[in-house]
């Protein structure tokens, strides 16, 4: 599976930004010049914009019906994250809290971070990618699938050359369970001979 740009450049500038601020503030603190904090945060803003590129697409595939997240705590840190980082921005800006470069600057890692570990399943029309741990995501072309099994608590995908993908439905929303047993059900059935 090819890495996208916009995946590359967040993961690419989140390392650099956390060896800066560790440089920065530990190792070689007040002997950086100024112009490596102005990189730094032309860095920062680019973690931020391949990051709302992902999140973007995630949204658009979610309102096509391809995405469906996982009900677990990768979901709720997300959410939050979303919702919290930009509230306690504005709260310490309105109240005059100094929050220092280093907080700002990894502000946009968290955010990449906390977006590339949320749990998911995409099925569109060419392929399944399933995130359901801390590892890589499994993708397989739909025409690699040779069974899917199907009970009422669990769904298990196996393919050629791949592990099998597991899904349990106390992870997903009833909604999402039911879409997600529909298009997988409908791909067993026109895989049997």
């Amino acid at each position: 599976m090819r890495t996208p740009p916009y995946r590359l450049v967040a993961t690419v500038g989140s390392i650099l930004l956390i060896a800066f601020i560790l440089a920065a503030y530990r190792f070689f603190p007040g002997q950086l010049p100024g112009w490596s904090f102005a990189l730094a945060w032309v860095v920062a803003a680019l973690v931020l914009l391949g990051t709302l590129a992902e999140l973007w697409l995630m949204w658009r595939d979610y309102r096509a019906g391809f995405l469906f997240p996982m009900r677990n705590a990768s979901l709720f840190i997300l959410l939050f994250s979303l919702v919290g980082l930009p509230a306690y921005l504005v709260f310490a800006g309105v109240t005059g809290r100094d929050l220092g470069p280093s907080t700002l600057l990894l502000a946009p890692v968290f955010l990449a971070f906390a977006t590339r570990n949320l749990f998911r399943v995409r099925i569109d029309q060419l392929s399944l990618l399933a995130k359901t741990g801390f590892r890589a995501p499994v993708e397989v072309p739909l025409f690699r699938i040779t069974d899917v099994a199907v009970t009422d608590d669990r769904i298990t995908i196996e393919s050629d050359g791949q592990r099998p993908v597991q899904l349990l439905r106390v992870f997903f929303l009833p909604g999402h369970w039911r879409q997600l047993r529909e298009r997988l059900t409908g791909l067993a059935t026109t895989r049997k001979p």
